[in-house]
């Protein structure tokens, strides 16, 4: 069931950057940095954006339940994107896609291959909310994850 979410959410990611006219896009670059707080299957998560260059970054994440007595006491992710330009013509909405490292920290800590979609939306100078999903394809559960949340954007910024 699980690999099959992936796969879907995968698609379903796929489908929406293809959809978009992307050279049609506005020349806005996502030349912002933020951290950021949310929630997701993982429960508390804190979050961030780095820019790299105009359109590459670095979005470290960590989540946890708060439930220290099970083997999977925090999950991490540090994925290096691909920031799409804006899709509108506010430069509200930056899409991404990605890959790097994910895992689990606890009494069984491991270090798997990640893949990460998502988008930023602007909605202020200084705030984003952002969503995301990943996928951990040689995770012994094919693990996929959501996050959902908000964050302030400091450093380039508007």
């Amino acid at each position: 069931m699980k690999s099959t979410l992936g796969l879907v959410s995968a698609g379903l990611v796929s489908a929406a950057l293809l959809a978009f006219p992307l050279s049609a896009s506005a020349q806005q670059t996502p030349d912002y940095n933020y951290v950021g707080i949310g929630g997701g299957d993982d429960g508390f998560v804190v979050n961030g954006k780095i820019s790299i260059t105009d359109n590459l970054s670095v979005r470290p994440a960590v989540a946890t339940d708060f439930n220290f007595n099970d083997s999977e006491d925090v999950f991490y992710l540090l994925p290096v994107t691909y920031d799409f330009n804006a899709l509108d013509a506010d430069g509200t909405i930056y899409p991404f896609v990605g890959a790097g490292i994910g895992g689990d920290l606890g009494n069984t800590s491991t270090i798997d291959f990640a893949l990460t979609g998502g988008v930023d939306y602007r909605f202020g100078d200084r705030w984003v909310a952002n969503g995301s999903v990943s996928y951990l394809p040689f995770a012994d559960d094919d693990e996929v994850g959501f996050t959902l949340g908000v964050g302030y954007v400091f450093g380039n910024g508007r």
